[in-house]
């Protein structure tokens, strides 16, 4: 009787128990719920991401614990049931994105004050008289700039022209910084091959300049490494020896230049890469392994089963022999260029040939091919081309009247190949307008080149051809280039771009109007552009007299 009195008792008080726990874990269960509630609320008054996510991670470590140390509650069954947990992660997830991106914003902010700050100094010391340091900050909101651009070969490429610059200035501490940056973006390189190894030949060339010997050696292996472990193809291998020797000719390491061109030769396959050769030889002055190029790059370039790339191949040659002073051998080699061209010619080879003459001073024979052009467009470009040579060699009168030409036959369209089949947003006349503008300006005559431009209705067209000849004018008629930059800005409109902004900064600053050149810069927006305007003005500074207007 007494075990069974003893056995009814325990088994109350156990049930008691059980529910009095059960009471409890409700309770603190309740109370960890009260808390991630109050949690979540105060996350949604304040606008801080941040504080949001420590908020809410806060009341995440304590659904967290609902669950582990009372999961059999009411609330931990309904945070089951609401997928309360996986819910706030996703929420979580979200804010540290926005964060993510905040932050990215911030520094990208901070980077743009750091790059108008320089720009400021930069004025500030140009006004003092103290160019070098102008240059200098200028330099620095360049290097700043890099961190907006995302191509790495473009990243890399001016990152070189800064410390190009800066050598040039002394300031070689700075320029080695910018060199081992360079090494960075040109690490990132995973393709284009040809254009790594030639951006690490600069760095390796800078090295150089700069007396760090250790940094030049491992450039050196690992450029040579990259020639004779990545590059499969020979005539690729050629063109990257050939890099190496252009840079070792220039920095007077004359064995290397021997031996890498030697290399070069055995590897090349194509006429471009005998003619690079070739300009290597003519600069270190070995006429006879010369000679032995060029008929190679002549050969290689006959052997082609495309008439298009024959031409353009011995264009090439004989545009190299005309600067050497190779005349006979050049108008020799333009010949037999032509006599490539097929019987029903492709305007645009003829087109190139017609230039090709003109460069080496040969108008007649440039006017006759002219003949065998049907299109008016390509007829058009024809004579302005030569009209260009003309100018560039200073004859006026014969300048005008084949300019005259070109503006008498281009169409007045919108056309493609050409006059038949339509190319959207490709003007014509805007085209051959352009290129006679720059020819006037050639010759000094900035009135008649800035009407024909007035006349262009393509805005690419136009853009591209007052830029052009703004820049001409700024080298030779200061004044009036400074005049025509300041309404361009007033004036411009919509059509002003950033390209375009840029080109009229570096007018500007060749005109040796500076200070309103660093002011057109805050027009633009970061990019590429602006990083090559900001180092152009500052090349343009280092340069500039007491007097700006000489």
């Amino acid at each position: 009787m007494f075990k069974r009195i003893l056995f009814n008792f325990l088994f109350i008080f156990t049930l008691c128990c059980l529910t009095g726990c059960e009471e409890f874990y409700s309770f603190e269960a309740k109370k960890l719920n009260k808390k991630v509630q109050e949690l979540i609320e105060e996350s949604k008054t304040i606008s801080d991401t941040d504080k949001k996510i420590i908020l809410l991670s806060n009341a995440l470590n304590k659904l967290e614990k609902i669950q582990k140390r009372y999961p059999k509650t009411k609330v931990a069954r309904l945070h089951r049931k609401e997928k309360k947990i996986n819910n706030l992660n996703l929420n979580i997830d979200e804010l540290k994105k926005i964060s993510s991106n905040e932050k990215i914003e911030r520094e990208k902010n901070a980077n743009l004050d750091e790059i108008k700050k320089n720009i400021e100094l930069a004025d500030a010391e140009f006004r003092n008289g103290n160019t070098l340091k102008s240059s200098l900050k200028l330099l620095n909101a360049a290097e700043l700039s890099i961190d907006q651009i995302g191509d790495t070969r473009t990243k890399s490429r001016i990152s070189n022209e800064i410390s190009k610059l800066r050598i040039s200035l002394n300031d070689k501490e700075k320029a080695f910084e910018n060199l081992l940056m360079s090494e960075k973006y040109i690490d990132e390189m995973y393709t284009d091959l040809p254009k790594k190894i030639k951006n690490l030949t600069k760095v390796y060339k800078m090295y150089h300049e700069l007396n760090k010997e250790d940094k030049k050696k491992e450039i050196e292996k690992k450029i040579y490494l990259i020639i004779n472990t990545e590059i499969s193809n020979n005539d690729n291998k050629a063109v990257a020896f050939t890099e190496v020797a252009k840079i070792n000719l220039e920095i007077k390491n004359s064995s290397k230049v021997k031996e890498d061109l030697i290399k070069a030769s055995k590897l090349s396959e194509k006429s471009n890469t005998y003619l690079d050769i070739a300009k290597i030889l003519y600069e270190a002055n070995d006429i006879k392994e010369l000679n032995e190029m060029l008929k190679k790059a002549k050969i290689a370039a006959k052997s082609k089963d495309q008439e298009f790339w024959i031409i353009r191949e011995l264009i090439n040659i004989s545009l190299f022999e005309d600067l050497i002073n190779k005349k006979e051998d050049s108008y020799k080699t333009l010949l037999d260029a032509k006599n490539n061209i097929p019987n029903i010619p492709d305007e645009r080879l003829v087109l190139e040939l017609v230039d090709a003459f003109a460069k080496i001073n040969k108008i007649e024979e440039a006017e006759k091919l002219i003949k065998l052009i049907k299109p008016k467009y390509e007829q058009s470009m024809a004579y302005a081309f030569i009209g260009k040579q003309l100018a560039i060699q200073g004859k006026k009168k014969e300048m005008k009247f084949f300019s005259d030409k070109a503006l008498k036959v281009a169409p007045d369209s919108v056309v493609g190949n050409y006059e038949f089949q339509g190319l959207p947003g490709f003007s014509a006349k805007g085209r051959v307008f352009a290129e006679v503008a720059e020819s006037y300006a050639l010759i000094g005559n900035f009135k008649i080149a800035y009407e024909l431009l007035g006349s262009i209705e393509s805005d690419r067209f136009y853009k591209e051809g007052v830029s052009g000849v703004l820049i001409i004018q700024a080298k030779n008629d200061k004044l009036g280039a400074r005049n025509l930059a300041s309404k361009m800005l007033k004036l411009g409109g919509k059509i002003i771009d950033n390209k375009l902004i840029g080109k009229i900064a570096y007018a500007q600053a060749i005109s040796g109007d500076i200070e309103n050149s660093l002011l057109t810069t805050k027009k633009m927006d970061i990019g590429f552009d602006f990083s090559q305007v900001l180092i152009n003005i500052a090349s343009q500074i280092s340069l500039q007299q007491a007097n700006p207007l000489t």
